[in-house]
C-alpha cells in the first residue's frame, strides 16, 4: 500500500495526471487572454475549446484560418453565436 501510494504522488507531481495542454495567446478585439485546447496548431475546419480567463468561460469554435507571422500565429475562429474571432497566439 505504502509503494502504490508513492507512484500516485509520483504521477500528480509529474504532471502525468494532466490530460491536456493549453496554447496561451489573447482576442484581438478585446485584449482579453485566451487559450486554446488542445495544445496544437489547429487546421482550417478543426474545433478548439477556448478557454477565455475573464470571467472562467469556455467556447468550442471552429478553426476559419490560420495565419503566421514572424512572432506569433493569428487563428480566426467561428464562435457559437456566428461571429468570427482572431486569436493572436504566441508562436511554434
Amino acid at each position: 500500500m505504502k509503494h502504490l501510494l508513492q507512484a500516485l504522488c509520483i504521477l500528480c507531481v509529474s504532471g502525468a495526471g494532466i490530460p491536456a495542454m493549453a496554447w496561451d495567446g489573447f482576442d484581438a478585439a478585446t485584449a482579453d487572454l485566451v487559450e486554446i485546447i488542445p495544445d496544437a496548431i489547429p487546421k482550417r475546419g478543426d474545433t478548439v475549446e477556448i478557454h477565455f480567463y475573464e470571467g472562467d468561460r469556455r467556447m468550442s469554435c471552429t478553426v476559419e484560418n490560420i495565419i503566421r507571422n514572424s512572432r506569433t500565429i493569428e487563428v480566426m475562429v467561428r464562435d457559437p453565436d456566428n461571429a468570427t474571432r482572431i486569436l493572436v497566439m504566441e508562436g511554434r
